[in-house]
């Protein structure tokens, strides 16, 4: 085990650290952790993230983050949220919640609150993140933003275009040119 970062804390969040883990330990320091009450974060990724991102393009590359309390652990498959979210962005559809919930075995007003809690988000803000970053990763595949908006399940471009300058302050197109700029300067 080794710590990767330094110890990180600010006023408006907790105190953390960053710790490599091999995945033998992970089950005891998880058990530690929880029998402890103490709130952490998982992110999983390939042991060789460096040379995966050299060969992988953004989207095929996947790290998961889920932050898990102990509190909350007793709601079995809400970690699994991610690969469904996933699954509707791959099929091009908008989740819903109500079939989500039943499916991890919820009512929809536990769903909502423990979704919340663990993820800082409401679960279509959650979603809508994930998608806008989804479409700016096509974006700077090169993509054209009417079939990017097509892909991610938007039934008109306009609309895909308008949220994604609400999202990151900027039209697809100009997206598009200032990573192209960036890139050649």
């Amino acid at each position: 085990m080794e710590v990767t970062n330094s110890v990180i804390s600010t006023p408006s969040q907790p105190l953390y650290v960053n710790i490599h883990i091999e995945s033998k330990e992970l089950a005891m320091i998880v058990q530690f952790l929880l029998q402890s009450n103490i709130y952490f974060k998982v992110v999983s990724s390939p042991a060789n993230i460096k040379q995966l991102e050299k060969n992988s393009d953004s989207t095929s590359l996947s790290i998961r983050k889920t932050t898990i309390k102990p509190n909350l652990m007793k709601y079995k498959g809400i970690e699994k949220i991610d690969s469904i979210l996933d699954n509707y962005l791959a099929n091009a559809k908008n989740p819903d919640m109500q079939q989500v919930a039943h499916s991890l075995g919820l009512s929809i007003s536990i769903f909502k609150r423990v979704f919340k809690e663990m993820y800082g988000a409401s679960f279509y803000e959650y979603y809508l993140n994930k998608k806008m970053k989804y479409a700016a990763d096509l974006l700077l595949k090169g993509l054209r933003g009417g079939l990017v908006s097509e892909m991610i399940g938007y039934s008109q471009p306009i609309k895909f275009t308008k949220m994604f300058k609400k999202h990151f302050g900027v039209t697809p197109k100009k997206y598009q040119l200032q990573y192209k700029n960036a890139n050649v300067a």
